[in-house]
């Protein structure tokens, strides 16, 4: 890929001040804005031309716009694609970045540096995911299964990003099989948990170093990046059919127990089990591993913090029963640890 690409952008919308509003703020060789005044007219655009990014008002009726997510992915399975409304539809948003391939949600009301970051994320995410060349679809299934190929594309990964990246994908995988075995789930299942918690943070490649690696405080504006990495890496793996099973884990896994966490604020059982149990391997994970800004934490403050959050982050059953595997088989925790450092 080429540094001076142009990233070609479809707005969708009836306002043409939008336009010329992100158009002032960006430099006019990177980003090519053109309008669509209306659905139909949007639909035979992208029937023909190649978006990187399509920017949608949500100004149309929930079912219209759900008819026209299916119409633009029935064409154009890769254009990464962005809501932006106000406040008095964000439950409506939610629910369609829920059921459907969606990147991100600008709330008009918000600065419109908020939707720059949103734009220049994603094209950051086109760039980085082209440059370390991570095509699914040519992976011969025949001769790899999922697993394996799963591990080719971690290591590709991991000469890319930093060393945390890999070491951090393999245990949370490891720690959710250990989980979902105590649970008793089924082999089908056990092999979705597994490659879907390996996957789970690979949005975060759109993600510079010098944020996931920053030693200090995120600014606001760092912060609102991070938060789009699920919905970036549910995409990202969206065209490979062999991959459709672990999607909800890559999309929710910073979803919380309580309905107060992100992307959609999906609350209790509305978040997919397997999701559910990769959230506890995920957090537990962080804890006890050495970060850039903290040492790993012992061992007590972290069940006290498991222990803590029951009902809020995480789901109440699941936690008692990792809280078991720490407390009367910590030996299988060690030997993940000391394997995948």
């Amino acid at each position: 890929m080429q540094e001076n690409k142009t990233y070609n952008i479809l707005i969708v919308s009836n306002e043409k001040k939008i336009i010329n509003k992100i158009s002032i703020l960006f430099e006019s060789s990177k980003y090519k804005f053109e309008l669509a005044r209306d659905m139909l007219s949007a639909i035979n655009k992208i029937k023909f031309n190649n978006y990187d990014i399509i920017l949608i008002n949500f100004s149309f009726s929930k079912i219209l716009l759900e008819l026209f997510v299916n119409k633009i992915r029935f064409f154009d399975s890769f254009s990464y694609i962005i809501l932006y409304s106000d406040d008095t539809l964000k439950n409506d948003s939610l629910n369609i970045i829920k059921n459907y391939d969606i990147q991100a949600y600008y709330n008009t009301k918000n600065n419109l540096n908020k939707l720059i970051c949103l734009i220049e994320l994603i094209s950051n995410a086109i760039y980085e995911f082209t440059r370390i060349n991570l095509r699914l679809d040519n992976f011969n299934i025949a001769s790899k299964s999922p697993y394996l190929s799963t591990v080719q594309i971690l290591r590709d990964i991991a000469e890319y990003k930093d060393k945390y990246t890999i070491g951090h994908s393999f245990r949370v995988s490891k720690y959710s099989t250990l989980i979902g075995r105590a649970l008793g789930l089924s082999n089908s299942d056990l092999k979705t948990l597994k490659v879907g918690s390996m996957f789970h943070d690979i949005g975060k490649i759109s993600i510079p170093n010098s944020i996931l690696l920053k030693n200090t405080s995120l600014t606001d504006s760092e912060y609102y990046k991070i938060k789009f990495h699920p919905l970036i890496g549910s995409h990202f793996v969206s065209p490979a059919i062999i991959y459709s099973r672990i999607i909800p884990i890559i999309k929710f896994h910073h979803e919380k127990f309580d309905g107060t966490g992100y992307p959609c604020n999906l609350k209790g059982s509305e978040i997919p089990l397997l999701v559910r149990i990769v959230s506890i391997a995920d957090s537990f994970d962080a804890m006890a591993s050495k970060r850039s800004y903290r040492d790993s934490l012992p061992i007590d403050l972290i069940i006290r913090e498991l222990e803590k959050n029951k009902g809020y982050q995480f789901d109440p059953e699941i936690t008692d029963v990792f809280l078991e595997i720490l407390k009367n088989d910590f030996y299988k925790i060690k030997k993940i640890q000391k394997r995948y450092k």
